[in-house]
């Protein structure tokens, strides 16, 4: 029986399910469905085990019943699942749910659980747990060995570090109010994964009158976020008014696509150079505010500008001037999940920074005599004229680069930014290579450049899943380390991406092993027996796997490229697969580390 789907459009509008104030739901299982639904949940990324048994059978009795049920994205592999999510919430800020069973398959969602905590992603993880009972008494009681041994002490505490709220769902007549919550909690800003577990059950008990009330899932969004304190917006205008040398730094502002023509707006304003540390794209590349030499930046400004960034510089490489004010616009100034922070701050702000900075910018204009006017004019030529200058040299670099052997990661940016459609999204998880890759990427347009936001790997082939589900008609480019696209389950994300008709295209920068593992002992052992022996443990891949005959075997386009001149076309050959319902893998082979 196919298993209706719940297209985007319709859980977009603000009354899913036509305001309905109950719905029929059979067991826990059906009335969990039917919450998430009516909170506005399209997609169930699955990876099944025998105490998820009562959510398969209901999304089949639910769908055959004529009731709308998330669609069933099926995935053999859990860390997939959870980057999928990841990756659909950055594009619709909607949360979506993971389903797992029990402690292992929690422990399998891995670092991308610390991604989606890091990166402010909305999450709804639901995963079983062993049955409470061991006798039969219960429907869902235990029958299999597995179930003694999955019965762990503290299973929710696997995650409870990462998690926004997590809760056991112990009560059927409960569920109607938990699981709005548990919607609203993830989609609220800052936003973040949310953690549940559910034996059988309670999976399997009906409801009272085999109806779950819908009321409260029907009157549960998200929270509305704060513009920022009038008075202190209006002191950081004055700081900025008057600065010197004002600089922003940004982290993962981007992710509010219009506060990024919202900064672009306040840089020229002022002649405020822009410092971004690789998150999503927070500013367009070809802006003249934007800085390549972010140390010198920071080092030289007297007032800075901290937007939605946990790690501004830092400090053993650069320190701002001593006097210099910073001020900061933040969904989470505190950074209360990070035990050490130890940056100073003599403004926080605790704003949405897409809304609080409209309110900047009239504070801005407000002290806009025609003095400072004149001498942000002349700062804003300044620093354009440079930003040209330094534009023409990448230029001149990358008609070099073209023919250069081995393929550089620069060119790989470049060939890209010829290739791709200007409203392509670029997954970015390049590693060691992202800044190279960037700065010849040449992306424009906000939202254009995704990222995790957090350092764990093997995060972009499932999350290129999810965003290809939440913008069908873009074009969805990952681009990955080798180690990254291992990391990355590559087998079950491909095949995700072919079950869920989601094809995007990746290019896999093969350097042949982990750079960001080398760099750490030539940084702390500069003229250690490792760089003098050319050795080090466990850091190349001396035979690598073949990761275009991989894809090959997961029903996906795959080509090795190690001819530059040749990659252009074998970008176009990639992009030809995907627009025709192909996932795609490019396999580009790099100077080896």
């Amino acid at each position: 029986m196919a298993i209706s789907t719940l297209s985007p459009s319709a859980a977009s509008v603000a009354e899913p399910q036509s305001r309905r104030t109950t719905a029929p739901a059979r067991t826990g299982a059906e009335a969990i469905l039917q919450l998430l639904v009516a909170s506005g949940v399209e997609y169930v990324f699955l990876n099944p085990g025998t105490d998820t048994a009562p959510i398969q059978e209901a999304l089949v009795a639910l769908s055959g019943d004529g009731e709308r049920v998330p669609t069933l994205v099926p995935c053999l592999y859990e860390n997939v699942a959870m980057a999928a999510a990841h990756g659909y919430f950055l594009v619709t800020r909607r949360p979506q749910l993971v389903v797992v069973h029990v402690d292992v398959g929690t422990q399998n969602l891995g670092g991308n659980v610390h991604d989606a905590m890091r990166g402010q992603a909305g999450v709804v993880i639901l995963a079983g747990r062993s049955p409470y009972t061991v006798d039969g008494a219960l429907p869902g009681s235990r029958d299999r060995a597995i179930q003694w041994q999955q019965d762990v002490t503290d299973q929710i505490g696997i995650l409870r570090s990462y998690v926004k709220w997590s809760h056991e769902l112990s009560r059927v007549d409960t569920l109607h109010q938990l699981l709005p919550r548990a919607v609203q909690l993830a989609g609220s800003e800052p936003a973040g994964p949310v953690y549940m577990t559910a034996a059988r059950e309670i999976l399997m008990q009906p409801p009272s009158d085999q109806q779950v009330d819908l009321s409260v899932a029907n009157r549960t969004r998200p929270m509305v976020t704060s513009a920022g304190d009038p008075q202190a917006l209006a002191q950081l205008a004055g700081w900025l008014a008057s600065a010197e040398a004002p600089v922003a730094i940004t982290g993962n502002m981007g992710r509010h696509p219009e506060a990024v023509t919202q900064l672009v707006t306040l840089a020229d304003t002022l002649g405020m150079r822009i410092v971004d540390t690789r998150g999503p794209l927070n500013v367009p590349a070809a802006h003249p505010m934007y800085v390549d030499d972010a140390s010198a930046a920071i080092a030289e400004a007297d007032v800075l500008l901290l937007l939605d960034v946990d790690v501004p510089w830092i400090p053993r490489h650069v320190r701002p001037a001593e006097g210099a004010r910073i001020a900061q616009l933040d969904i989470d100034p505190l950074k209360e999940t990070i035990a050490l922070w130890g940056f100073p701050v003599d403004l926080p702000i605790q704003a949405d920074s897409s809304k609080a900075l409209v309110g900047l910018i009239e504070a801005v204009e407000r002290h806009a005599s025609g003095a400072d006017q004149q001498r942000w004019s002349q700062r804003r030529e300044r620093y354009a004229a440079a930003s040209a200058a330094q534009r023409d040299k990448l230029a001149t670099n990358l008609s070099e680069l073209r023919s250069r052997r081995p393929i550089s990661a620069e060119w790989v940016g470049g060939a890209l930014a010829e290739c791709l459609p200007e409203d392509a999204i670029v997954l970015d998880e390049s590693v060691t290579s992202s800044d190279a890759v960037r700065r010849y990427l040449d992306r424009q347009k906000p939202g254009s450049i995704l990222s995790a936001g957090a350092p764990g790997l093997g995060w972009a082939l499932g999350a290129g899943v999810g965003v290809k589900l939440a913008a069908p008609d873009r074009t969805v480019v990952s681009v990955v380390g080798d180690g990254s696209f291992v990391f990355g389950s590559p087998v079950a994300a491909l095949w995700a991406a072919q079950q869920a008709a989601a094809p995007f295209l990746t290019l896999v920068m093969n350097n042949g092993g982990y750079n960001a593992s080398k760099m750490p002992v030539l940084g702390l052992f500069p003229d250690g027996a490792s760089r003098r022996a050319n050795a080090f443990p466990g850091v190349r891949f001396n035979t690598p796997p073949d990761y275009a005959a991989l894809a090959r075997s997961c029903h996906a386009y795959g080509e090795r490229v190690e001819d530059p001149i040749e990659l252009p076309n074998a970008i176009r050959r990639g992009l030809d697969a995907v627009h025709a319902g192909q996932a795609a893998v490019l396999d580009v082979v790099l100077t080896p580390i």
